[in-house]
């Protein structure tokens, strides 16, 4: 643990963003006219996606009664190999879409022959007649042939297949769907209600001259219940005739008639912008992004959210994985429709500079990606000044990748006044106190009163700043690389400012897992076996991972679910494919929830 400094810095920083200082400023002004105080400051390096630790997350629907965000989804675990197999949709929660709370399971496969194989693609939406939520969804049979079926809510969190399920299932002369046969397309539903009437777009094909051809059906109901099908708005009139659209989104905006969708076995979203309904033809599309399954809500009057599904590669396992992404749409003068992405530091830094600032905050525990000691981050990002991956749709880097201890650079947040009791980070990376650090800084003298480096390792150690005699004072932090030798760079992550009582750091105390739950593995050293114990406060699925001292996973349990209490995972001291691993030490590390939950050391003798 560090003492306090008072060491004048020279270096001032130049700001990048003027628009997003203004837009801080602005909210500072407002919370001063409204007399409320200001909050706790929390800098956590989350960005704008929804993740499901040890899961791919699949086509999903996000909605928000009041101040919270609702995201349901369909999700299948890492190492499942086709997503059509998903059986579950699954609840989460959010403030801010970046701090999700995974909830509780809500519909699960099995009420009729209609859904026994598999359930993807809700669309949830509030039925004002009914006052309910609804929730549209794929229902597939055992042979993969699509139907679309409904539940019903009164809260979000608990919800009921209405009793005339399946809802909508197509005719068979009419679309190329056969129930005796293998996967027929009818999916993806979106429900709107336009001036009392409901709309309903599904994902299907038809036969033109006996060739199947992507379409979408449309059908209209004035209860829910009984659709009438009124015919395809929309018939893939481009090259590729045969690929379905999937994931439609139809959206009245910048006064178009307006459908997002993608298309079947591709990797990117297109939009078709028409002056009425229908008036949809591939002439006239336009490619947008990389992604699957997009979806489109304006929340907030002019700031339409645009969220999809972004895949992206873990070098360490081989696996493919699925998040979603969310950002805002914006419309050119020239009318092309461009996704929106600033850069994720504005909200709450005010200034950057560097290389080392390219592309932060870090998404994943990227160290571990590439096979390096992991960093131990909580949640899904932190700032690590010599990594290079801002995460899946970013355009910055690839999992795994880094600019390495060359990169320099300078990252300083906007001014807050200090009403906390004490201030909690954790940092990682190489030992230099002078040229590679994290600061806390007196605003108005420019001197740094706190100061902490790494300590040769990627790993974060939890740290502690007392705050109590800085009541009031006004004060900004500073993370500072100007450090190209060997292990010249830095991790932070979590900087959150509490009303705890200032306690010094012990040795044993100093990582992140003391910030989560407690753990231990026995017998350590070990042979041939040793069983790691841990205490849940809450249900949670957990998966205990194993990796060499370069950081190269070697084990894994696979996620599994646990209740509240003790659990616990017995390791063999057996590698990935079963054979016995070599004498040496071990890192073990506990992961659920989204975050590192703890980790420690073990040695295997033989």
């Amino acid at each position: 643990m560090s003492t306090p400094q008072c060491l004048s810095t020279s270096q001032r920083i130049v700001s990048v963003s003027r628009a997003a200082r203004f837009s801080h400023l602005l909210i500072l002004v407002l919370l001063t006219l409204a007399g409320t105080a200001q909050a706790l400051v929390h800098f956590d390096f989350e960005q704008k996606y929804f993740v499901h630790p040890g899961r791919q997350v699949w086509d999903f629907s996000i909605v928000r009664p009041d101040s919270v965000y609702h995201i349901f989804y369909h999700t299948i675990h890492e190492t499942t190999p086709q997503a059509s197999y998903a059986d579950t949709i699954w609840h989460a929660s959010s403030l801010d879409l970046k701090n999700w709370t995974i909830e509780d399971p809500v519909l699960t496969v099995g009420q009729g022959y209609w859904d026994e194989g598999a359930m993807w693609a809700p669309d949830v939406f509030f039925d004002e007649a009914g006052q309910r939520w609804m929730m549209a969804y794929t229902a597939c049979d055992s042979r993969m042939n699509q139907r679309i079926a409904m539940a019903t809510s009164d809260d979000l969190y608990t919800w009921t297949k209405v009793p005339h399920n399946p809802v909508v299932v197509p005719e068979p002369g009419a679309y190329v769907w056969n129930p005796e046969g293998w996967w027929s397309d009818f999916r993806d539903p979106q429900v709107v209600e336009l001036d009392g009437l409901y709309h309903m777009l599904v994902t299907a094909k038809k036969n033109f001259d006996g060739e199947g051809t992507g379409v979408l059906y449309h059908g209209v109901s004035l209860d829910l219940e009984n659709w009438t099908d009124v015919g395809t708005p929309y018939i893939n009139d481009g090259e590729d005739f045969w690929r379905v659209p999937e994931s439609p989104q139809y959206k009245q905006m910048w006064d178009k008639e307006i459908l997002y969708f993608g298309e079947y076995d591709t990797g990117g979203i297109s939009v078709i912008a028409g002056d009425f309904f229908g008036d949809w033809s591939m002439d006239h599309r336009q490619w947008i992004d990389y992604g699957y399954a997009p979806e489109v809500k304006e929340f907030d009057p002019g700031i339409p959210i645009f969220a999809r599904i972004a895949p992206f590669d873990t070098p360490s396992t081989g696996l493919r994985s699925y998040v979603v992404r969310l950002d805002t749409l914006v419309i050119g003068t020239d009318g092309h429709i461009d996704p929106y992405q600033p850069v994720p530091l504005e909200e709450q830094w005010a200034s950057w500079s560097g290389s080392s600032n390219l592309a932060q905050p870090t998404y994943g525990d990227n160290p571990a990606a590439r096979g390096d000691e992991p960093a131990g981050i909580v949640g899904h990002g932190f700032y690590g000044s010599k990594e290079y991956y801002q995460g899946p749709l970013s355009g910055r880097g690839s999992p795994g990748t880094q600019l390495g201890d060359a990169a320099t650079g300078i990252l300083e947040s906007y001014p807050f006044t200090i009403t906390g009791t004490r201030m909690t980070l954790l940092v990682g990376g190489g030992y230099y106190p002078e040229t590679c650090y994290v600061a806390l800084v007196d605003a108005a003298a420019d001197t740094i009163i706190y100061t902490e480096t790494g300590n040769n390792q990627e790993l974060m150690t939890l740290r502690q700043w007392n705050l109590a005699p800085l009541q009031s004072y006004e004060v900004v932090l500073r993370i500072v690389d100007q450090e190209n030798q060997p292990f010249g760079h830095i991790n932070v992550d979590e900087i959150r400012e509490d009303n705890q009582t200032f306690s010094p750091v012990t040795d044993e105390e100093n990582t992140p897992a003391r910030l989560t739950l407690r753990h231990k593995a026995w017998p350590n050293p070990f042979n041939p076996s040793t069983t790691i114990s841990f205490d849940l406060p809450a249900d949670t699925e957990l998966t205990v991972k194993i990796h060499d001292l370069r950081g190269r996973l070697v084990w894994t349990s696979g996620v599994r679910q646990y209740g509240a209490g003790t659990g616990k995972v017995t390791w063999q001291g057996q590698g990935l494919d079963g054979t016995t691993l070599p004498t040496g030490t071990y890192l073990y590390r506990l992961d659920g929830n989204g975050q590192n939950l703890g980790s420690g050391k073990i040695s295997l003798v033989k």
